[in-house]
């Protein structure tokens, strides 16, 4: 006995330290959870370690039966020798190590409850989409946040230098179209404003040199010139006639006047003649017919002198007629100019989108916007994350960031946000964008292609 007995205790000391490294290890997974509360989500691979204390020997005894890796099935149960399926998922570790014992203590008739550890071996994957490097399942760990994900992906998505180029090339030719519409869309909005507002000269934006080079700016404000004058002295050539023909129903008015008055002098004389002729007739030194002569020469001018009075009056109806037609012209190209105003600013407000689009999708290609950073300004755009989790109701979205704690079945969604800090050229420079919202950065057509020059 003297010789077995340190043997036995030196079994029974190895045993011991055996399980309380089993009952150890339990806990080291749980680290990143409060109080070891995670619960056995479907997926979860655990070793479980069932010992029996053998009192008459000593020493304790494996379940090898038992003992071994099972994984919770998708629809959170286990199944078990002895004990069977076993609904486990809305257990943590420790609890369903209770249970499992319990359950072996009622199927075998033990007197005592056995020792059960369960251990949690792999968690559920996580999942990772979107803009990375290597979209797809990944081993979860705790503690793991959203920043060592996507660095376990391969951190975000850059295209290769050959396919890059290809896209910044034709995101540059999208760009440098888009700005020449634009030069020419704001020039034609000058133009359209100065007709509108009744001016002799067109203010064009000052900042038409962002979007193109020289020679096209001039060659375009050139022609809205040519437009606007030709426009302007076509209406100054029709008001110019209006005026010509009011002039000259005026002057037809003074010299119908000058008749009228002349009939209205020889009618008093006629009438002076007549009153004269009368007496001399009732006394018959005077013929009945030098009265009604007389009469009858009355009766033409006063005629003569109602047909030069309507004429008066519908020369005064023509010269009020010219001036309503010259100023149904004048609203006319008024109604006209706003109208075309209205569809160069819509015009203007979908090249916005399509600048801003295509400056996004630029940078977004790894092209940086020359000279439009300022100091301490990010190069490229940030990731945002959203996560989707399941839950026992429903999966859920919830906003994340690089330090947000994962846990095991996450699907983190990573995407660009491209943002830029300048207003679009040609926005109204007294209304600033809303806080928070993406503005463009006009690049120079000769910047532009140095960039691309330099990323290749």
């Amino acid at each position: 006995m003297g010789v077995k007995f340190p043997w036995a205790i030196k079994r029974f000391v190895r045993t011991i330290a055996a399980t309380a490294m089993a009952f150890s290890c339990l806990a080291l997974p749980f680290s990143a959870y409060a109080n070891g509360d995670y619960k056995l989500a479907p997926y979860t691979r655990l070793r479980l370690t069932v010992l029996e204390w053998i009192a008459s020997r000593g020493e304790y005894r494996e379940w090898t039966a038992l003992n071994g890796e099972y994984v919770v099935s998708d629809s959170g149960t286990v199944l078990l020798p002895l004990i069977g399926t076993m609904e486990i998922a809305a257990l943590d570790a420790s609890s369903a190590a209770t249970e499992i014992s319990k359950r072996i203590q009622k199927a075998t008739g033990l007197v005592t409850m056995p020792n059960v550890a369960v251990q949690v071996v792999e968690y559920p994957a996580i999942f990772l989409v979107g803009n990375v490097e290597r979209p797809g399942e990944y081993r979860f760990r705790p503690g793991l946040t959203v920043l060592q994900a996507v660095a376990l992906a391969g951190g975000r998505y850059r295209p290769r230098e050959e396919a890059r180029t290809v896209e910044q090339i034709q995101y540059l030719g999208e760009l440098q179209s888009v700005h020449g519409e634009m030069v020419r869309t704001l020039a034609r909005v000058a133009r359209l404003k100065a007709e509108v507002a009744g001016t002799t000269e067109i203010q064009f934006p000052s900042d038409l040199s962002e979007l193109a080079d020289g020679t096209s700016i001039q060659s375009i404000t050139a022609e809205e010139r040519a437009i606007f004058d030709t426009q302007s002295n076509g209406l100054k050539r029709q008001l110019a006639n209006l005026d010509e023909l009011r002039a000259l129903f005026a002057s037809e008015i003074e010299v119908l006047q000058e008749k009228v008055a002349g009939q209205e002098k020889q009618i008093k004389l006629m009438d002076a003649e007549l009153e004269t002729v009368k007496p001399l007739v009732e006394r018959g030194i005077a013929t009945t017919s030098r009265q009604s002569d007389l009469q009858r020469i009355i009766t033409t001018l006063q005629a003569d002198r109602l047909d030069q009075v309507t004429a008066i009056m519908r020369a005064r109806q023509n010269i009020s007629q010219a001036s309503r037609d010259a100023q149904n012209l004048v609203n006319l190209r008024q109604t006209t100019a706003t109208t075309e105003l209205q569809t160069a600013q819509a015009a203007l407000d979908q090249l916005k989108i399509r600048q801003d689009t295509a400056e996004r999708l630029l940078v977004a290609a790894g092209s940086i916007l020359s000279g439009k950073a300022k100091p301490g300004e990010k190069q490229e755009p940030d990731l945002v994350f959203t996560i989707t989790r399941a839950t026992t109701a429903e999966p859920i979205e919830i906003a994340a960031n690089e330090d947000t704690v994962l846990v095991p079945g996450d699907v983190v969604r990573a995407a660009l946000n491209v943002r830029f800090s300048k207003k679009t050229a040609g926005n109204n420079p007294e209304m600033p964008p809303e806080p928070g919202t993406p503005a463009s950065l006009p690049v120079p057509l000769n910047a532009a292609a140095a960039q691309v020059k330099t990323t290749q």
